[in-house]
């Protein structure tokens, strides 16, 4: 679908042994790999202060050995765990990285987040609505485990970018989870020519398009969970750009 060269992904086996117990965290590794070459974990947290969201198991993608907002600051992001994003590498990312996914790389540095393994899934998932990607594409998981969270949760929410560099097959099978990710006119049609259903990003609400609930009805995504891709029946959905870089959001999404 995409000129650039898909990603190299390698999914680890051994991950790295926590040092405490993440009793006071509720924080828990999920899974890590590499993309491009940089190392990549997988965080699983319980708590939030998300006042949009409500009450959700959030899942973090970040880089295993680089600040998030050096990331940003170099770039990395965009060429790693946000790729196919415009708004990574500060371009407009309503996520503050010196926020929630510094502290949580902090933690990943003491090691405070045990391995979760997918045994234990449905003691800590099930009965809880789910948020894959609070940071990074999800799609960094396995397709095997993003399932069984899923399976075991009350309901999710999810979004990817990287579709544009998927093979069609692979990008409607993560669509089935979750939705794809567009800003652009460009991008927007060419998630249309693949039937993938789609999260559009821009000032402007294509036609057939359902606002986002938080929005027209003060709704919490717990309480929404429509951004379940194709699995859920339902029409598509728009939200304006927000956050602290919108001007930039808004920018990128006119190209």
């Amino acid at each position: 679908m995409s000129n650039e060269k898909e990603p190299e992904i390698i999914h680890f086996h051994n991950l790295v042994p926590s040092k405490g117990k993440g009793k006071k965290t509720g924080g828990r590794l999920i899974h890590q790999g590499s993309v491009n070459g940089e190392n990549y974990s997988v965080i699983a947290t319980r708590a939030t202060q998300n006042r949009k969201t409500g009450d959700m198991i959030q899942i973090w993608i970040i880089l295993t050995d680089t600040h998030p907002s050096a990331a940003v600051d170099s770039g990395l992001d965009a060429s790693t765990i946000c790729r196919g994003c415009p708004f990574a590498a500060g371009n407009g990312c309503y996520v503050l990285t010196h926020q929630a996914p510094a502290a949580i790389w902090r933690g990943l540095q003491r090691g405070i987040y045990p391995y979760l393994a997918p045994k234990d899934y449905s003691q800590f998932f099930g009965g809880r609505a789910v948020r894959f990607g609070a940071y990074g594409n999800p799609t960094l998981l396995p397709f095997s485990i993003a399932k069984a969270i899923a399976k075991e949760s009350r309901g999710w929410t999810g979004y990817f970018h990287n579709w544009k560099e998927m093979p069609a097959a692979e990008a409607k099978q993560w669509n089935s989870l979750f939705m794809a990710s567009t800003e652009t006119k460009s991008s927007l049609d060419l998630a249309k020519g693949l039937n993938l259903r789609t999260f559009h990003v821009s000032p402007e609400k294509p036609e057939g398009f359902v606002e986002c609930l938080s929005e027209t009805r003060n709704l919490e995504c717990a309480q929404c969970l429509l951004c379940q891709g194709t699995s859920k029946k339902a029409k598509p959905i728009w939200i304006n750009p927000h956050g602290s870089r919108v001007k930039k959001a808004v920018a990128e999404a006119a190209k």
